[in-house]
């Protein structure tokens, strides 16, 4: 029932499930599922809020939770007049250092080339003045979910990840286009790339440069969530989860986080998976 919109979507190539307006958590089972006409037609979407999987997709994910309330909503207003145009305007020190993930944008040194592709694709606003920037994925690619690629930014690339979207409470439009492109440019390459290893050789014996465990954040990171006091969970449990893994440390004590509320956001069993995966693959290489 009421299912219209989301095989609206799976035409266009996109897949969608329902979510929660009271949790903003799934209400359907669907890891490693693909999403069918007869799925979507299997569910009640009366009252649901829509999610974007990241099939064939993924997003910039890029957030505003370090901001103050009056400087957020002035953001998103200023967001809601410019667009993408919004990273050509802000060129002052005070915005450069104080917008959280905006910031991490505007100081990049691929700046003109983000702000290029920004301009190409679909944009849009989320409730805290944040933002969505969504690309077609590219064939040879190992796309994957990067917490914390910048301060404030986020990407999701999983098949599994997902990003509420419009036509749910709090997503605005900023941007519409009839086909979503790819990113053309370095960035891309920079975060899916592995970093290569250097090693080096003393006699026949193979010397691995050790891990910095000093002061790595992750430790601190790892105590604000046994603690209870994480207020950046994806952020703080991929970086806890790095430093748990590079010092041989129990990731177990951070599934104290499943369940943890914000508004009205459950932190799952999912997005625990999922960030843990993505901890342990960077950890590896």
């Amino acid at each position: 029932m009421h299912h219209t919109t989301a095989l609206s979507f799976l035409k266009k190539g996109y897949q969608v499930i329902p979510l929660s307006k009271d949790t903003g958590t799934p209400i359907v089972k669907f890891r490693n599922i693909p999403i069918t006409k007869e799925f979507i037609e299997s569910i009640n979407w009366l009252g649901c809020d829509y999610a974007l999987l990241m099939r064939g997709i993924w997003c910039i994910d890029i957030d505003t939770h370090a901001l103050d309330g009056q400087l957020a909503n002035s953001l998103k207003h200023m967001i809601k007049i410019f667009g993408a145009d919004l990273f050509s305007v802000l060129r002052t020190d005070r915005y450069n250092n104080g917008l959280d993930g905006y910031s991490s944008i505007l100081r990049h040194e691929l700046k003109d080339e983000l702000i290029d592709n920004f301009k190409n694709t679909y944009l849009e606003l989320t409730a805290s003045g944040g933002m969505h920037i969504l690309f077609r994925k590219k064939p040879g690619i190992d796309y994957s979910q990067k917490i914390g690629v910048l301060d404030g930014i986020d990407i999701k690339a999983n098949d599994n990840n997902y990003v509420k979207i419009y036509p749910s409470d709090g997503r605005e439009v900023l941007q519409a286009v009839s086909e979503l492109p790819e990113y053309n440019g370095e960035f891309e390459k920079q975060v899916f790339t592995p970093p290569k290893e250097i090693v080096t050789y003393f006699g026949d014996s193979l010397i691995r440069p050790i891990k910095n465990n000093g002061s790595h954040k992750g430790k601190e990171a790892y105590e604000r969530i046994v603690n209870g006091q994480s207020m950046y969970r994806n952020d703080d449990l991929f970086k806890a989860a790095c430093w748990a893994f590079e010092n041989n440390d129990d990731v177990h004590e951070l599934r104290s986080i499943i369940g943890h509320v914000k508004g009205n956001d459950v932190f799952t069993q999912e997005e625990f998976d999922l960030t843990i995966e993505s901890a342990r693959r960077k950890v590896a290489y």
